[in-house]
């Protein structure tokens, strides 16, 4: 059904309301995180994510993008796909990525805020940009049928940032109770997977050297340059040396990053 007020020709009728979660919402969040708290890497939790979204939630049409901010999550060129998606994919990418719906500045606000943002809510608020409003019409619905999208966003390890699309052909799929389930998943997914390494521990150290294991064991320990300077004989500068070779070795940005890396496993 199509709301005549809407500012989008063909686009879904709006649904308003704030969710009081039910029991059966809370058990579907839990089932979804019990699905996704295993992953020893960034893939495999991306793989979890969209298996546990689609099957616990029933969102088959799902996405994971990710990216070391914000904006660049929507240029990810290995997001994990599942149902039309993995069709839609190639469209979005060669033509639709830079006007997509969740980049608006609407958007960003909803999701910054709360961590979810739904196709009814922003028609609802109004203000979205042309090309926005062209997205939803010609590649959304008029090209693949989905009638309503959403996005969650998550936080991942190393300050990058991740956002889930969800999408079907069910203008009604996206009411209260499924945004307010989904925004009490964007809270509990990220505290997971701040926690995740892009690689598996063992395999971003297998090149190290064993003098560089010993400096990264010292710094997952909390020890400063001079400290790790003392402990193993060395001059301050070798370490900084050291420090900034294995940062680079391990693809680390930071040195808190590094120490997080170390103590899931190296």
């Amino acid at each position: 059904m199509v709301d005549s007020a809407s500012p989008v020709s063909g686009t879904p009728s709006v649904r308003r309301g704030r969710a009081v979660l039910r029991n059966a919402d809370y058990k579907r969040a839990f089932e979804v995180l019990e699905r996704c708290d295993s992953a020893a890497c960034l893939s495999d939790f991306k793989e979890q994510v969209v298996e546990a979204i689609g099957s616990v939630l029933g969102f088959q049409h799902t996405s994971f993008f990710a990216g070391p901010t914000f904006q660049t999550t929507f240029g990810d060129r290995g997001p994990i796909l599942g149902g039309n998606t993995i069709k839609m994919f190639p469209e979005y990418q060669d033509r639709w990525s830079k006007y997509d719906l969740f980049s608006s500045p609407i958007a960003l606000r909803m999701l910054m805020s709360s961590g979810v943002a739904s196709l009814p809510e922003l028609v609802a608020i109004g203000g979205l940009p042309s090309t926005a409003t062209a997205y939803i019409r010609h590649f959304l619905v008029n090209t693949w049928g989905m009638e309503t999208a959403g996005a969650m966003r998550l936080d991942l390890y190393g300050s990058h940032t991740a956002l889930i699309g969800v999408f079907d052909s069910n203008p009604d799929a996206l009411g209260p109770n499924e945004l307010g389930t989904l925004r009490l998943l964007s809270r509990q997914l990220s505290a997971i997977a701040r926690g995740i390494p892009f690689v598996p521990a063992r395999a971003a150290f297998s090149n190290l050297s064993g003098r560089q294991r010993e400096v990264v064991r010292l710094i997952a320990e909390g020890l400063s340059n001079a400290q790790i300077a003392t402990a193993l004989c060395l001059a301050e500068d070798s370490v900084k040396k050291y420090v900034s070779r294995i940062l680079t070795a391990t693809e680390c940005q930071t040195r808190m990053e590094l120490a997080i890396l170390a103590r899931s496993g190296m």
